[in-house]
């Protein structure tokens, strides 16, 4: 069992839910149960191609990664990316 953490940002897709608990080895698995959990919260993380949007940022087990073959096995992050100036 994976806990994935959403940011606060991605509220209206979550319902407010900002931990949830789901299956999968790795990224890719764990966004497959998620698209099945919250079909709509996946579509906030992934672009047309599949791949992470450029202003998510993902960290497996504490490690950031931008490649969805990576394992997890406890935590699965995914915060977005702030930039001003």
């Amino acid at each position: 069992m994976v806990s994935v953490i959403f940011p606060p940002v991605l509220d209206p897709a979550t319902g407010g839910v900002r931990t949830m608990d789901t299956d999968g080895s790795n990224v890719s698995e764990v966004l497959a149960s998620l698209t099945v959990a919250m079909p709509g919260v996946v579509h906030h993380l992934l672009d047309e191609t599949g791949a992470l949007r450029p202003h998510v940022l993902c960290f497996a087990d504490g490690t950031a990664t931008r490649d969805l073959t990576t394992d997890v096995t406890e935590t699965l992050r995914f915060l977005t990316a702030v930039s001003g100036g």
